[in-house]
């Protein structure tokens, strides 16, 4: 009698759910036009979903700017659509209305534990960024000296901008990277932008004055900076060079690390004699190092059999590999990388002195070492401006391209 009722009650719930996975609207695919309701307001972003490589499952990618990068597979939980961005520990989960409108939310984790979330709401059929949209009266288009500021501490910056019509996409770059792919409009007299990834969550609301330029900042979940800028061609960071250098009696990076697979990497190792080497000081979840290891990968693959070696150092925020090492080879596979990385430890001043003694300081991820073919670092590059700054990104890699020729062409 038991087994019976075990059987018919298997059943029913088999029944059930067939049933209530058969009424469940799918996604249209296409483009969808998204929110996230932050602490600044509507903050927009942009997806598309097509279908997915097995049944009930869809490939969802994010747009920002020229920027169209790929999510984890999203899929169905109970009558929830779930959107994983896989590489930045966090997900969109969210009820359809319809197979044109969802609403849910955006869940932050750290190590898969809840940290925070925000109201997610998309519709179908739209690729616009800001809507209700006065008709422009200013063009922001150039370079900006740009001052960013919360709590009297103030970071300078360089803010570059390119207006069609209404459109706007640009960066903001500091020393310890850029903000990516930023998208937006002039409405009337004010510039909106926007950038969301499932880890930066960046909201831009400001006024444009002839060559001037102020307002707000929203970023993550609770952050509020003063924003300024003033129009000026000739607007620079700092040397991003001379931020980050060996200690005196240093001249070379000394490390024993493991990867993900228990290999134990050295510079001493055979494969790096008498080879140029790149090391990146990186994490799997910072943005500004997807940027470089986009780079670095297909130029590792072109270059290594000339005689380049790259190295990551992964700093993850769990010091257990079990937890670390699969985000590590999940960053490897989604970029298409095929020089080691290996894990340093967790993401702290503390752990990165002790991995990296010979350093003055560390300044940001990522950071950058050039080593020639003796193995003395001949160059440390604090920070990444992107593919999203323009110029400054082809001017990067002309000189990054040059700098490692010159070093193989060294006896």
């Amino acid at each position: 009698m038991t087994i019976r009722y075990l059987l018919l009650a298997f059943l029913s719930f088999f029944l059930i759910g067939n049933i209530a996975a058969q009424s469940r609207s799918n996604p249209h695919m296409g483009p969808w036009r998204a929110e996230l309701r932050s602490q600044g307001g509507g903050l927009p972003f942009n997806l598309s979903v097509a279908p997915g490589k097995k049944k009930n499952t869809f490939s969802i990618k994010v747009i920002n700017g020229s920027e169209s990068f790929l999510l984890g597979e999203s899929f169905f939980r109970g009558d929830s659509l779930v959107i994983p961005f896989d590489l930045y520990d966090s997900e969109i989960v969210a009820r359809l209305e319809g197979s044109q409108k969802m609403s849910g939310y955006w869940i932050k984790k750290r190590n898969g534990k809840f940290v925070n979330q925000l109201p997610f709401s998309a519709n179908y059929g739209s690729k616009e960024r800001f809507t209700a949209l006065k008709a422009p009266s200013v063009n922001v288009s150039g370079t900006w000296n740009v001052d960013i500021s919360v709590d009297d501490k103030h970071t300078p910056s360089v803010g570059v901008f390119k207006q069609v019509g209404n459109k706007v996409t640009g960066s903001i770059l500091q020393t310890s990277g850029d903000y990516r792919f930023l998208q937006g409009n002039v409405s009337g007299d004010s510039l909106l932008v926007s950038y969301f990834d499932g880890s930066f969550v960046l909201l831009f609301k400001t006024k444009v004055s002839g060559k001037e330029i102020k307002g707000t900042l929203f970023s993550g979940f609770a952050t509020k900076k003063e924003f300024k800028g003033i129009l000026d061609p000739k607007a620079s960071l700092p040397d991003l060079k001379k931020l980050t250098f060996l200690k005196p009696g240093y001249e070379r990076l000394n490390f024993n690390l493991p990867t993900p697979k228990a290999e134990i990497i050295s510079l001493d190792d055979e494969r790096f004699k008498n080879k140029v080497v790149i090391v990146e000081i990186m994490g799997s979840w910072c943005p500004n190092c997807i940027d470089e290891a986009r780079f670095l990968a297909p130029f590792y693959t072109k270059n290594k059999a000339k005689g380049v070696e790259v190295i990551g150092v992964s700093f993850e925020y769990s010091p257990e590999m079990s937890v670390s090492g699969p985000k590590i080879e999940n960053f490897k596979k989604k970029i298409g990388i095929e020089y080691p990385i290996v894990f340093g430890g967790v993401p702290e001043d503390e752990t990165i002195a002790r991995v990296f003694p010979m350093l003055n300081k560390f300044n940001g991820y990522p950071t950058t070492f050039i080593i020639d073919k003796k193995g003395k670092v001949r160059e440390i590059h604090t920070g990444f401006s992107g593919p999203g700054t323009g110029l400054y990104y082809t001017d990067w890699v002309q000189e990054f391209e040059k700098t490692i020729q010159n070093l193989l062409a060294e006896k």
